[in-house]
């Protein structure tokens, strides 16, 4: 797994990545590594602690987030061009996000 605490603007901390290869979602490792997250950014005593999160995201990723103590405070629609439609990743990335090809 992979996580990244950004505090370059301390005294807030961001949670800007953080992820799992596949072969480890679903085992209970999600949720160690966001502990591990919380502890360390949680020793400097930020005012906040916050993550962005998307649909591009794994879907449970929200869930883990709200299980593991963050409170959603905004959602937002943002329209940008699908990477698989663009040739940049293939058409079958991403299952769980719609394609949406125009007719």
């Amino acid at each position: 797994g992979l996580l990244e605490l950004d505090a370059r603007r301390f005294p807030e901390i961001e949670l800007a990545f953080f992820g799992l290869v596949p072969d480890c979602t679903g085992r209970g490792y999600g949720r160690w590594l966001i502990g591990e997250a919380i502890r360390l950014a949680f020793a400097r005593d930020p005012s906040r602690f916050w993550v962005h999160t998307c649909t591009l995201d794994h879907p449970a990723a929200l869930p883990l987030y709200v299980r593991s103590g963050f409170t959603p405070y905004a959602r937002y629609v943002e329209i940008a061009a699908d990477p698989r439609l663009t040739g940049l990743l293939p058409r079958d990335a991403a299952p769980h996000v719609p394609l949406i090809e125009k007719g």
